[in-house]
């Protein structure tokens, strides 16, 4: 009787671990910082390597544009790249140019950035993507 409850619970347990593994999401959370760099007196562009739980995804780094000493905290990022060495290249009336040397796997280029006063601030990223397997 002992080895069919042991191998009941077993079972139970496996299945539970299965119906987890296939009904709970992927999530993705900020690690360390990798750059901080201003773009003009407003404005910086911060990057963070991303944690996430899903293995096909690799190592990729998570870019935004936020108001000068403003946190991430609820902010989509603007792009999304395998490339921890992003450049700027060129910064001029709320136009950004980057240059990207890695995969990307998200990246928008029409931007609204909020400001601390609430008000939001139109952006357009252009970017020189040479992605070399």
């Amino acid at each position: 009787m002992s080895k069919i409850k042991t191998t009941l619970i077993l079972l139970l347990v496996l299945v539970a671990a299965l119906l987890a593994y296939v009904f709970i999401p992927t999530h993705v959370r900020l690690g360390s910082e990798i750059i901080n760099q201003p773009l003009n007196d407003q404005y910086t562009l911060v990057g963070y390597k991303a944690i996430s739980t899903e293995p096909k995804d690799g190592k990729l780094n998570h870019y935004f544009i936020v108001a000068t000493n403003q946190s991430v905290e609820g902010t989509e990022p603007f792009l999304i790249s395998s490339d921890p060495f992003i450049k700027v290249t060129n910064v001029e009336d709320n136009k950004l140019t980057l240059s990207i040397q890695g995969r990307v796997k998200h990246f928008d280029n029409d931007l609204w950035v909020e400001k601390p006063n609430g008000s939001v601030e139109h952006w357009l990223i252009s970017a020189n993507i040479g992605y070399i397997r």
